[in-house]
């Protein structure tokens, strides 16, 4: 009998150890559990950049907030913090302080960041989002008998990320003035940073009308690329606009925006 028992005692410690909460709860159950919650409006924004006679008169770049404060623990939150992905270093704000972070880019690129919180037991809790950055650049000149080199960096902020096209749209303006003038012959020329022409036109253009060149350049070598307008012929002063547009391939994270309970339901009426 004592041995059947114990045998029967042994078959029954197995089976409920096989089952979790026979004998308290597992390793796994005591970690910290963090609810990583993180909301923001935005993931993609754009450089603004304004030149007027070469000199750089205006630049904004790009901020993105992080809303971290439904994030939660069953050990109390210590720390949020944000890696820029760009080779800053990590910004971590106290939790008991603050539950919002910001991150600015003044370099056009694509960015992968990583979002976390750490409990005060130690315990992490991340997740990546990506950012698209592109960069505009206006770019004036008035009254030019020798126009400007505008100087385009296509180099991105980080290692990771190449830019899918520039954009280049011109204008070149032969103004009428008092006194009846005369056309004006200009040629734009594009060269890449190894000083080779990617792209080049040539255009008469009448007293009081102005010409245009619109380009694509499909993934620009990192680098800085040139633009010039000479004036081939013609003793006119011509006004200049450039405008450029350095962007990336649209595959950025989307945005997560926090909704009220009236928004969810509202959203919910309408796909009803």
């Amino acid at each position: 009998m004592g041995g059947r028992a114990t045998v029967l005692f042994l078959s029954a410690l197995l089976a409920c150890s096989a089952l979790s909460g026979c004998f308290g709860n597992s390793d796994s159950d005591e970690e910290a559990l963090i609810d990583l919650v993180v909301h923001y409006d935005a993931t993609n924004g754009t450089i603004q950049q304004a030149f007027i006679g070469g000199s750089q008169i205006s630049f904004s770049g790009v901020t993105f907030n992080f809303d971290f404060s439904r994030t939660s623990s069953d050990y109390g939150i210590e720390t949020f913090f944000l890696e820029p992905g760009d080779g800053r270093s990590t910004i971590t704000v106290d939790g008991s302080e603050s539950a919002e972070i910001e991150v600015e880019y003044q370099i056009h690129g694509m960015y992968t960041v990583v979002l976390g919180a750490t409990d005060i037991n130690g315990d992490t809790a991340n997740q990546t989002v990506v950012l698209r950055v592109d960069h505009t650049i206006d770019w004036s000149e008035a009254n030019s008998a020798d126009p400007d080199l505008m100087e385009i960096n296509t180099t991105p902020g980080n290692e990771d990320s190449t830019p899918k096209q520039v954009l280049l749209d011109s204008t070149v303006e032969n103004p009428s003035l008092i006194t009846p003038g005369s056309p004006v012959t200009v040629t734009w020329e594009l060269m890449d940073p190894a000083s080779n022409s990617k792209g080049t036109k040539t255009e008469q253009i009448p007293d009081g009308e102005d010409g245009e060149w619109d380009f694509i350049l499909n993934f620009p070598d990192e680098g800085i690329y040139d633009l010039t307008v000479t004036i081939d012929q013609g003793t006119d002063r011509v006004n200049i606009d450039h405008l450029i547009d350095i962007l990336y391939e649209q595959v950025e994270s989307p945005p997560n925006p926090y909704q009220t309970t009236d928004e969810n339901e509202e959203g919910n009426s309408e796909s009803e």
